[in-house]
């Protein structure tokens, strides 16, 4: 599984390291985070592009040194609506890894490092800002549990096509331009109740697709070096680079609230497949918590059930 659990102590321990830091990377800026975190996107501010591991030949050694399950790549123009979680080994052709760091602008390639924090250079600077991002939201979301890093090193025009993740984030443009374009999470006419609660049926659930109906209704940011943009939980978005190459770091996680957001829509999901029609989620908070409890009971019942099945077969063999 991508990504990396974290303890309540180990959360507060970067928490407060970040708060020692003399000169923060990040600027989540508090004029607008009380209001908007996990609600709506909003720019926010970063010196990330001041950082030497951030620069693009640092991160071609870091592509050559990772395990390949950690650094993916393909052709970097492909259509809006293309499907997200197959568009990596769909649009690669026969690009090579080292074609596509060799002949980035040519090859018009787009890289994915997953998890850099594996990478015993970038693990300190990347808890480090793990630690900065749980200091801000702390107050409004609490505890960081979960959290997984992608940087995105992109030729000039290249698409990462809609989608929506299962988590919150920030994404930070370090070099070049991008045009983010993100949708309100809370509204029906984007995604329907019943598919968020089946985008969390599995990790292998379709997630909605786009429609061209949806542009109307984007929120677009203009980044550049210095800039970013909060992700709202499954927030769907959509980015196009600019006309030069991009760098961008984005840092996705979760914390208790969000999975309890996470469980209700499964437990929602369960419901709708036994023909009910429940509340949505995220409009009460105590009928959240409920029907989480519910779904967290019920998973730790069938795996309590599991290995009892598992010897009733063995002694139906024997």
């Amino acid at each position: 599984m991508l990504g990396e659990f974290i303890s309540r102590d180990r959360c507060a321990a970067l928490v407060a390291r970040a708060r020692c830091e003399p000169q923060p990377w990040l600027d989540l800026r508090p004029d607008l985070l009380d209001s908007s975190y996990n609600r709506l996107p909003y720019p926010v501010e970063h010196r990330l592009a001041e950082h030497p591991l951030f620069a693009l030949d640092p991160l071609f050694a870091l592509c050559r040194r990772l395990p390949e399950v950690q650094v993916k790549h393909r052709f970097g123009v492909v259509p809006d609506g293309t499907h997200f979680d197959s568009s990596l080994d769909r649009y690669r052709g026969n690009l090579t890894l080292e074609d596509a760091i060799t002949h980035l602008e040519e090859r018009q390639a787009y890289i994915a490092i997953y998890n850099a924090e594996r990478d015993p250079e970038y693990q300190p600077v990347i808890e480090g800002l793990l630690g900065e991002v749980a200091a801000w939201t702390e107050a409004l979301d609490p505890a960081i549990n979960w959290y997984s890093t992608y940087t995105f090193i992109s030729a000039h025009d290249s698409v990462t096509p809609y989608h929506m993740d299962r988590e919150m984030n920030f994404l930070f443009q370090i070099r070049g331009t991008k045009t983010v374009q993100l949708w309100d999470p809370f509204d029906d006419d984007v995604m329907s109740a019943a598919q968020k609660d089946l985008l969390f049926a599995s990790a292998d659930a379709c997630r909605p697709p786009y429609r061209e109906a949806l542009q109307s209704k984007a929120m677009a940011f203009e980044l550049q070096p210095g800039m970013g943009v909060h992700h709202p939980f499954i927030a769907p978005h959509l980015v196009h680079t600019g006309p030069a190459v991009s760098i961008t770091f984005a840092l996705t996680f979760r914390t208790p609230q969000s999975d309890v957001w996470s469980d209700a829509h499964r437990f929602n999901h369960r419901l709708r497949r036994l023909g009910l029609h429940p509340g949505p989620v995220r409009h009460n908070a105590l009928i959240d918590r409920t029907k989480a409890g519910l779904e967290r009971a019920g998973e730790r019942a069938l795996r309590a059930l599991r290995p009892r099945r598992r010897v009733a077969q063995s002694d139906a063999l024997t």
